[in-house]
């Protein structure tokens, strides 16, 4: 679900999974009141709603918590306005203890000195197991999880992105989709002399457009090469951008998507897909839950990872949605055990069988559809965050200079050697 603060937005859009039984409030919590050092009131806000499936899980382990430690946890649900809920109260001093995060809200945090070092956590055990938190989350998760400062949130929900599909029609992409960028354009022609568009595309939302060329330039440069691009106009003289841009640039040509494909507006695209108009639409791990609704009898959805490209990288895109921690809480001791005592496999596992997300742990199977974005996360030998971390590490250049030359690159008002001229001007007067 499209929104101002990032460009795919796991937050709202991971939630829609249409979960029976909302009707919980924020169970489990308590009024501040007066406490013995040894049992603090630990402050929590969440990005969550009442009533949403993560609230709903949440809320349940925290009464679980409660009863085991004695220990009382004040949330607030605050919804996704919750960053600047945040930032606000730790401006003057009363940030909560613990707070919701997300891998591309690292950056923005922890400029505003809301970031604990959660090395620590990691060597806590997981309450009623023999493991540690550190044992049940794969690197590659806990790499997008940190930044150079180390490690800054305990994630409880990975996200991805990729091709989505209905296996229905293309069982054969199940197992083997499509290889490398030329197959793919070359199973969409097929697709389009068949009679229909090939990809559903939500035009109206530049974040979405976008995917495709950070994408490509993912594969042709690695991880790293769309980030580079906001720091420095030096950052547009890799080929590997030239070479990114040239591949969108085909796939425009080639008329592959719906008609005016640039004037739809969310979901309708989407929702196009849902109902076998196109077959297939790039977005993210939460697109099944948004569109279940809509779906027709007997479809299948299911993501393959974004095709090769030759000589290119073969990396994974993991975003993570978890908690972090007030460097400055007077509860820090207790918030760390909080979120380990958070992590027990039951509660994990309910982020998968109820809100319908790919649980961080490696050893609770994802939904159905989701089962390959998990195996290729916790196999990946490389990585990116969402969006390569450029709209967290460089928002504005972000809004102000890559979405809307990507738009016309993406709509084909400019070619791919305007696209990375106009890319390089524009960055070092934005500079």
């Amino acid at each position: 679900m499209p929104g101002k603060l990032r460009r795919r937005v796991p937050l709202a859009g991971v939630v829609f999974a249409l979960v029976a039984a909302m009707g919980l409030s924020a169970c489990g919590t308590k009024e501040n009141g007066a406490k013995t050092s040894s049992h603090p009131t630990i402050t929590y806000w969440s990005s969550w709603r009442v009533g949403e499936p993560q609230q709903v899980i949440f809320s349940q382990a925290i009464s679980a918590y409660e009863k085991a430690t004695g220990n009382t946890v004040t949330v607030r649900w605050l919804g996704r306005d919750y960053p600047n809920a945040v930032k606000n109260a730790g401006a003057v001093g009363k940030a909560p203890d613990v707070y919701d995060d997300a891998s591309d809200h690292i950056g923005d945090f922890r400029s505003h000195d809301l970031i604990a070092d959660l090395g620590p956590v990691l060597k806590l055990a997981i309450p009623n197991e023999k493991d540690t938190v550190g044992d049940v989350i794969p690197a590659s998760v806990l790499k997008t999880s940190s930044d150079s400062a180390g490690l800054a949130m305990i994630p409880y929900t990975l996200t991805s992105s990729g091709i989505w599909f209905d296996a229905a029609t293309h069982p054969e992409w199940a197992a083997s989709p499509p290889a490398t960028f030329d197959d793919l354009l070359a199973a969409a022609q097929k697709i389009k002399a068949a009679g229909h568009p090939p990809f559903a595309q939500d035009g109206t939302v530049n974040g979405y457009n976008a995917y495709w060329l950070y994408w490509l330039l993912m594969r042709h440069g690695g991880p790293g090469t769309l980030a580079a691009l906001g720091k420095s106009a030096d950052g547009w003289d890799n080929p590997a951008v030239l070479a990114a841009a040239q591949d969108v640039e085909r796939l425009v040509k080639a008329d592959l998507f719906e008609p005016d494909y640039m004037a739809t507006k969310y979901p309708a695209a989407q929702n196009q897909w849902a109902v076998r108009k196109e077959d297939m639409n790039i977005n993210g791990t939460w697109l099944n839950s948004e569109t279940s609704p809509d779906q027709v009898s007997g479809f299948q959805a299911q993501m393959f990872q974004f095709p090769s490209v030759p000589g290119g990288t073969d990396s994974v895109e993991v975003g993570s949605l978890g908690w972090s921690l007030n460097p400055k809480s007077p509860n820090l001791s207790a918030a760390e055990s909080f979120l380990a005592f958070m992590m027990q496999k039951p509660y994990m596992t309910l982020i998968s069988t109820q809100a319908l997300n790919i649980s961080p742990r490696s050893d609770v199977p994802a939904p159905a559809t989701l089962l390959a974005a998990q195996k290729a996360i916790i196999n990946a030998k490389s990585v990116q965050g969402t969006d390569d971390n450029a709209s967290s590490l460089y928002s504005g250049w972000w809004n102000d200079v890559f979405l809307p030359l990507d738009d016309q690159l993406f709509s084909g008002k400019i070619t791919a050697q305007q696209f990375v001229s106009m890319g390089k001007t524009q960055t070092a007067s934005y500079h």
